[in-house]
């Protein structure tokens, strides 16, 4: 490297005693200072003559990129930008600043380079989709990862024509991009200071072929996702990280991630068919294409060249070639898959894995081909306590040896202590103090198969001589293996949710060979208590020797940086000198990148630099990942977690929430929403008029995108391992904007205290509404809602529900006479109450009506409790912000339920799913908690014995509400659909964005209104017919089913409106499929029957 002085240019206009000043500390900032930035400066036309300074030292000064001044004149930077090094992004860093200047946010801050990206870019992405403001880049700009970088810009790509513009124009203005699928690598490979170019929910095609061998997919699909497409094939992606319901197949491509069960064999180097590239220049390469691979090999002879010399050079060099067999025996993704130099011979087969792995250092994969692996359907799994981790990591090698196990996990004490009270895992709070656990699991292509595996794994540990704690048991009941793997896969934000509130949690990722495990665990162990780290625990894939050290700490002084820089430096030597791999499967990113040469070598490390100049002459594709020469960048910018609210402050920002939420292809998903939420509270806390300022500007946009939007339905909490409730985060804000004393207190005030009047005039004023829709048509009401909506705040659509009719009486009942009569309270909520069917549906009935006919045929009477035109769960007023109504709703609908009920001796059926869940929620009396059930749960515990159902439909959809997934009911639904139906197509929806109202408030969260031009596809829906199972595009409801059912009214309104199909409650289609039973034939039994 050749050394040289740092070029500092000057403004004429700084005031002369600045420039005196910044003259006086040059100097200083040229001998220490390192600046944050990792973004070098940029180069157009405007600002050809600015250089960045890059001395020795490695200082990398941010410069005004409108200084005229010449680069050869004894110059001193005009504008300053974090010139200390900070201790973390939150800090308050020295700045030196105009007097004059004020705060500037948004696009009025890009200059040079970024200025003109933004301009040519007008063209390619709609400005919808562009994002300069500091909301929106902080929320969109943040990983899993334990560092913080801020984008310039944040774009929105929806397609791969997109993607090449882009990047055609970022290296037309020197503008370094870095690309975003899912946000769940934890290395910060996937965060940047510049430009992120962040995947919309549209890549999205797949193809399937050779009966699901090989499986085409763009990287916007959730990898749980493409599974379930290859499940009616039996087969899945070799893949399996923990974050297999919320990772990209475009991270999983770019990581190289493998997980519990897939080794080395089966990640993605090893399972990868084909790819689809995008080049630095835009040049898009298709391995699949021979005509493509000639074309590039023309254009871009200089890379198949250049990779081509590289692969015959280290195949001719024996040390570097078994160095690096050697590495990749193992799991390993430091540093980038140059075992691709070794492997192959065609340089098509070389580039297209090189790219696996290269987190878009080299290019965006558009497109992924995979080849597919068994997914056996025999399993059984067993959790074994050892006395100490020595007895574990012995029993893990004599299990590789035998090969009869295909996976093991190792869990440390302290792991184990955060699952011991999960349901299945109480035997763990007996494990002593050195107790280590392994959880392992055998398959089989058959039972017989796998049971053999289960004995010889049951004979290896007894031969080996090694005890355990309990004897060892193998298990295939799902709902225990189930709780098994669970409980592994949320062991990361599980311990990272006990640590103290403020602290950041630290995650590293190694890997040993097997036979070193044990050497491994014990030097994490001292490595730990050397550091002073108490709450330090490692788990991990024990049969690959890879292991998770998950630990926290806070940054808040340089102290505490250090110590951090320290231990890394401890676990980097450790794990080297154990022939091991300092990044096994998370991704080097700028975590381990200043150490790739201490474990490569400088021979194999030159190699990497000289793959990265091929691929990335430029230095403008995810630059400082995976190889940098900044030796401690893995201490810059680590991520503040400040304390905001009670509710989110253990979350860890996995993202694993973030794809159960309808609003975050709008807004912002769950994990965004607590992002921005904290980054407030930092700016709050500071005062600094450079931080109020900032905080003033977020919120501008705050109220509509992280709590307006918020559907507040808690699908976020079902996703995450610690069950962290934005919703109820959003909802406690909501609150506190409001007040009794305004006047929409004491709206509200009025509506609950004249509860009964007011719902009693909704069904006229829909049927008002319906009848303006029969009179104008469909068109014509579109067109006329659309600019009435803006003033009263509620968006119609089609399937909007006409009014409900009012409850009648029961009718006689008709039950077969051998059958006991019963009683059943019966909550009809108000949104049954009020909201009928929609206009063109089949039915007229109401809900209520249709539900008491179910009853009369079972021989339920029914109890209907007093002044149930009063009745309200109080969920329409606490969605809101509005508590103190809401909690007197509940309370009086308890007292009502209490004195119907019988103290809670007679069943409660409440119509509507999501009011059910508030009640058991706020409800004080268990005992009738225990006794209210919604509908499909009522059905099938109670009806089903005393009905005769009869398969009357061809074809239905079955969509299973939020509060039902909570409530644990889902099973019921699939049930009751199948006794009615030849074919049942379930939801694979996570949520609708109904949100009860919220919907028709904003459309854009419930897929409709401008704001949502793109319905985000939730995946493959799975198909139920006669026995088989298959799946098939949720969109192809419309075509292949007549209706679809469900247990929330509004929700209906929802899926219809996005279906096109009419949706209802799922009583309607017991009631059409039921009939009262039969009396029994002599000696038959009452389910022959109805079989019969």
């Amino acid at each position: 490297k050749t050394s040289r002085k740092p070029h500092f240019a000057v403004s004429s206009n700084l005031q002369p005693n600045m420039q005196r000043l910044i003259r006086a500390t040059a100097p200083q900032l040229a001998r220490g200072v390192r600046s944050v930035s990792n973004t070098p400066p940029t180069n157009n036309s405007q600002n050809a003559q600015q250089q960045a300074a890059q001395p020795e030292e490695g200082v990398r000064v941010v410069l005004n990129t409108k200084s005229t001044a010449s680069k050869d004149q004894t110059v001193v930077p005009d504008f300053i930008i974090n010139h200390v090094a900070p201790t973390h992004s939150g800090s308050q860093w020295l700045q030196t600043k105009r007097a004059s200047e004020t705060p500037a946010f948004g696009e009025e801050t890009l200059e040079g380079g970024y200025k003109q990206f933004r301009e040519d870019i007008k063209d390619v992405v709609p400005d919808s989709r562009v994002f300069t403001d500091p909301l929106r880049t902080l929320a969109y700009g943040t990983d899993a990862s334990f560092y913080r970088l801020v984008p310039k810009i944040v774009v929105k790509v929806h397609d791969e024509v997109e993607m090449i513009k882009l990047i055609q124009a970022a290296r037309k203005n020197k503008t370094p991009v870095t690309f975003r699928a899912g946000g769940t690598s934890l290395s910060g490979q996937a965060i940047t200071d510049s430009i992120l170019l962040k995947l919309g929910h549209t890549w999205r095609y797949r193809k399937i072929e050779n009966d699901g061998n090989v499986i085409t997919v763009e990287p916007g699909w959730i990898l749980g996702q493409v599974n379930r497409m290859l499940a009616p094939y039996g087969r899945k992606l070799g893949p399996d990280p923990s974050s297999i319901e919320s990772c990209w197949i475009g991270g999983v491509v770019n990581n190289n991630s493998s997980g519990m069960c897939c080794g080395v064999l089966q990640n993605t180097y090893h399972t990868i068919k084909d790819l689809r590239i995008v080049l630095n220049d835009g040049t898009v390469l298709d391995t699949a294409d021979k005509q493509s691979w000639e074309s590039f090999k023309v254009s871009h002879h200089k890379l198949v060249d250049g990779v081509t010399k590289l692969a015959q050079r280290v195949k001719a060099d024996p040390e570097l070639k078994a160095l690096i067999q050697k590495k990749f025996s193992i799991k390993n993704t430091t540093g980038y898959s140059i075992n691709a130099l070794v492997d192959f011979e065609e340089p098509l087969e070389i580039i297209k894995h090189l790219m696996v792995g290269s987190e878009g250092t080299f290019g965006f994969v558009s497109r992924a081909v995979y080849n597919t692996v068994p997914e056996y359907k025999d399993k059984a799994s067993a959790f074994i306590v050892f006395p100490t981790v020595e007895d574990a990591s012995n029993a893990t090698w004599e299990l590789r040896k035998a090969g009869c196990t295909d996976a093991v996990e190792l869990m440390d004490r302290r792991s184990l202590r955060t699952c011991e009270d999960m349901e299945h895992l109480h035997f763990l709070r007996d494990a002593p103090a050195t107790g280590t656990a392994l959880l392992i699991e055998c398959r089989g292509a058959n039972e017989d198969e796998m049971w053999a595996r289960v004995e010889q794994s049951k004979k290896t540990i007894a031969d080996a001589g090694l005890l355990t704690l309990q004897p060892i048991e193998f298990s295939t009941d799902p709902k225990v293996c189930t709780a098994y793997w669970d409980a592994r896969r949320a062991l990361i934000p599980m311990v990272g949710a006990v640590r103290k509130a403020g602290t950041s949690v630290l995650l590293e990722d190694v890997a040993v060979p097997v036979k070193n495990l044990a050497k491994l665990c014990n030097g994490i162990n001292e490595m730990f208590e050397k550091f002073g780290y108490a709450d330090g625990s490692a788990f991990g894939h024990a049969l690959e020797g890879n292991l998770h050290l998950v630990f926290t700490q806070g940054f808040e002084t340089p102290a505490e940086v250090d110590r951090y820089a320290d231990m890394m430096d401890y676990l980097c030597n450790m794990v080297c000198d154990l022939e091991g791999s300092l990044k096994a499967e998370h991704g080097t990113g700028r975590n381990v990148a200043p150490y790739v040469e201490l474990e490569w070598g400088k021979k194999a490390t030159e190699v990497m630099w000289e793959l990265k100049g091929l691929f990335d002459p430029e230095m403008l594709l995810n630059p400082g990942v995976v190889l940098n020469n900044d030796k401690e960048v893995h201490k810059q910018n680590l991520k503040p977690l400040p304390v905001a609210h009670g509710v989110v402050d253990t979350c860890m920002e996995c993202g694993f929430c973030e794809s159960a939420c309808p609003s975050g292809h709008v807004t912002l998903t769950p994990r965004q929403r607590i992002v921005a939420t904290r980054e407030l509270a930092r700016l709050d806390a500071s005062g600094s008029p450079f931080d109020l300022a900032k905080a003033a500007e977020m919120r501008k946009l705050y109220g509509y995108a992280a709590l307006d939007t918020c559907a507040a339905d808690g699908m976020c909490a079902e996703k995450c391992p610690v069950n962290i409730n934005t919703g109820r985060m959003v909802k406690d804000l909501r609150a506190q904007n409001f007040s009794v004393d305004s006047t929409e207190g004491r709206i509200a005030t009025m509506l609950s205290n004249n509860f009964g009047k007011v719902m009693g005039g909704v069904p006229l004023l829909l049927n008002t509404v319906d009848m303006f829709h029969a009179v104008l048509g469909t068109s014509a009401m579109r067109f006329i809602s659309g600019a009435v909506a803006p003033l009263v705040g509620v968006h119609w659509n089609p399937y909007i529900a006409k009014g409900a009719s009012a409850m009648q009486p029961q009718p006689a009942l008709s039950h077969a006479p051998s059958l006991e009569k019963k009683k059943v309270v019966y909550f009809a909520t108000c949104v049954s109450r009020s909201m009928g069917p929609a206009r063109g549906d089949s039915e007229t009935e109401s809900i209520h009506a249709k539900t008491m006919s179910v009853l009369a045929k079972a021989g339920y009477e029914v109890i209907v409790p007093e002044d149930i035109s009063n009745s309200c769960c109080g969920l329409i007023f606490d969605s809101r912000g509005m508590p103190a109504p809401g909690q007197e709703q509940s309370a009086k609908l308890e007292a009502a339920l209490l004195k119907a009920s019988d103290k809670g001796s007679i069943p409660v059926l409440c119509d509507t799913s999501p009011c059910l869940m508030r009640v058991k929620e706020t409800f004080k009396d268990a005992n009738l908690k225990s006794q209210m059930f919604e509908p499909t749960e009522f059905v099938v515990k109670f009806l089903l014995d005393r009905l005769q159902l009869e398969k009357q439909e061809e074809s239905i959809a079955v969509h299973v509400p939020c509060s039902s997934k909570k409530m644990k009911v889902d099973g019921y639904f699939e049930q009751i659909a199948k006794a009615c139906a030849k074919t049942v197509t379930m939801s694979p929806v996570p949520c609708c964005g109904m949100a009860g109202d919220r919907g028709l408030r904003y459309p854009e969260i419930s897929g409709g209104g401008v704001a949502s031009a793109v319905v985000v596809p939730p995946g493959a829906a799975a198909v139920h017919s006669e026995g088989a199972t298959t799946t098939a595009p949720w969109t192809d409801v419309n075509s292949s089913c007549s209706e679809g059912f469900s247990t929330s009214r509004t929700c209906e309104i929802s899926l219809s409106n996005q279906t096109g199909r009419h949706f209802k409650s799922i009583m309607y289609l017991v009631d059409r499929c039921a009939k009262p039973l039969q009396a029994e034939r002599k000696g038959e039994s009452p389910a022959l029957a109805r079989r019969g």
